[in-house]
Parts: C-alpha cells; sequence; structure tokens
C-alpha cells in the first residue's frame, strides 16, 4: 500500500515537474528569422502573413501547420521550420524564379507553375494565350527558343489566339505568324529567310507570315516600304508567296 501511494506521489511530481519545465519554455513567439534568397518584397510579405497568423508558445505551436500556410505562397519551394530558442522560428524556402510573364499580373515558373510575385519583371518574354495550359506553352515556347537559338536569336513573346493560332515575337524584331501547326517547320523556314534576306536588310519589317506552304509574306514598315527601290523588291519578292494554303 505504501509503495504505491510513493509510486503515485513521484508519478505526480514528475508531472508537475514536467508541466512547469513545459510551462517555462513554451515561451511566446516573438518573431521569425527568414532563410533563403527572397526579394526584400517578398520576405516582407512572407514575415507579414506570418505575423497576422495568431500562434501559441514555441513549443506548442504547430510546425507543420505553419509549413502548410507558407507553403500557399505560389512562389515558395522546399520548405522548412524550425524552433530557435527561446522564442523565435526559423524559416527556410528557395522562391521559385519566374521564367515568363502570363498576361499582365502573373508569371510562369520554369515547370509550368503559374504564380502570382510580389515584384515586377518588365523584362521576361510576354505570353498572351487564349487556350493552351502554362505548361503547354511552355512547351511550344521551349521548341522555338531551342530552333531561334542557333541564329543568337531571342524571342520575347509568345501570342495564342481563340482559333489557336500562334504568333511568335522576336525580341528587337518582328512577329512571326505561325498558325496552330506544324510550328517548327515554319519557324524554320523564316529563319531561313532571314538570314537570306532579312539579316542583310535595314528596313524594318512588322511581321513576318510564315503559315504558307511553300515560303513566307513579309509586311514591311510604311516607311520602309516607302524607301525600298523597285529592285529591292524584285530581289526579295521571291522570298514572298501569297499562294499556298495556310
Amino acid at each position: 500500500m505504501f509503495s504505491r501511494l510513493l509510486f503515485l506521489l513521484l508519478f505526480c511530481s514528475l508531472g508537475v515537474i514536467s508541466f512547469t519545465v513545459w510551462t517555462v519554455l513554451d515561451q511566446p513567439i516573438r518573431g521569425y528569422v527568414i532563410e533563403g534568397e527572397l526579394t526584400p518584397k517578398a520576405k516582407d510579405e512572407l514575415q507579414r502573413a506570418l505575423s497576422e497568423h495568431p500562434v501559441d508558445g514555441i513549443l506548442s505551436t504547430s510546425l507543420a501547420d505553419l509549413t502548410d500556410r507558407v507553403r500557399l505562397f505560389p512562389w515558395a519551394r522546399h520548405v522548412s521550420l524550425r524552433r530557435l530558442w527561446p522564442d523565435r522560428l526559423v524559416v527556410s524556402l528557395r522562391a521559385a524564379n519566374p521564367v515568363v510573364q502570363w498576361g499582365d499580373s502573373e508569371y510562369v515558373s520554369a515547370y509550368g507553375d503559374l504564380m502570382s510575385l510580389p515584384d515586377v519583371y518588365p523584362h521576361l518574354p510576354k505570353f498572351e494565350v487564349a487556350l493552351a495550359t502554362p505548361v503547354e506553352a511552355m512547351q511550344v515556347y521551349w521548341l522555338l527558343d531551342q530552333i531561334s537559338a542557333a541564329d543568337q536569336m531571342t524571342l520575347s513573346g509568345l501570342q495564342q489566339d481563340q482559333q489557336g493560332h500562334w504568333t511568335v515575337r522576336v525580341a528587337q524584331g518582328p512577329d512571326v505568324l505561325l498558325g496552330a501547326k506544324g510550328l517548327k517547320g515554319r519557324m524554320q523556314r523564316y529563319l531561313r529567310v532571314h538570314r537570306q534576306v532579312l539579316a542583310l536588310a535595314a528596313h524594318s519589317v512588322d511581321y513576318v507570315d510564315a503559315r504558307y506552304d511553300n515560303g513566307v509574306a513579309v509586311k514591311y514598315s510604311e516607311q520602309a516600304t516607302a524607301e525600298l527601290s523597285a529592285s529591292t523588291v524584285a530581289r526579295q519578292s521571291k522570298f514572298a508567296f501569297s499562294q499556298g494554303s495556310k
């Protein structure tokens, strides 16, 4: 009987001690340490979101719940949290890098993830796509960009209309109309014309229509058209075909 009483007393004492230690160690969280290569705006946005979320003490706060909250940010990658005694939480993550602008206010990562970002990236290629998903549009872009790289061309934009027709914009160059099919062959045809004619001309080109079966049509700007001599027009006309199906 006495041994049982002693055991119960010891058990209660350990419980009291454990509770006391827990209470002492479970200090209110007073701040967050953000680790990772983030822009100042992204870091401020994350700090603000965490500060607005009520938390318990450093021991009683669920790190899993906070991790899930951080992962709600579309740009957050490889998120992990840990405790920093006595009253801080460390948030480690990497931000996804945007590779193209999607419409006016969103961006797409290299993996085709659509995301809103706190920062603005005005120099990225811009996509204006009516039908394709971000992943599908990125596949089209990588295909055309790989073909253009051999000619040291940079693509600054990609468009798709409601009929599914693609138009690619060449940096410091024209728009190239490619249509809805045979994009690789049509882009290669445009590049051949560029090497043979357009790269040697000092005249500004508005757009190149590569949707024909056997050639391309070149639309010069009004000023450039006025400056073209008759002989130049004749020499370059063999590269512009108005016949053939698109």
